[in-house]
């Protein structure tokens, strides 16, 4: 049976990014970005699959990949 990491980005209207998820190492993949434009290109790159946009005052994108 396949593992799967899970990660989960907030961005409010201001531009505040709140990052979490299970099986994965938020901090770690949001070091050395410079916005959270930056760290979504990123996470495609390595390897991350955008699984759903959630739109509003907050909007958030939840990810996906084998762990």
């Amino acid at each position: 049976m396949a593992s799967w990491a899970h990660l989960e980005i907030t961005v409010d209207d201001q531009g505040n990014v709140e990052v979490g998820g299970y099986n994965a190492d938020p901090e770690a993949l949001v070091e050395g970005t410079e916005s959270w434009e930056d760290l979504l290109s990123t996470l495609g790159v390595n390897g991350w699959e955008l699984v759903q946009v959630i739109p509003g005052p907050e909007t958030t994108y939840w990810f996906k990949r084998h762990a």
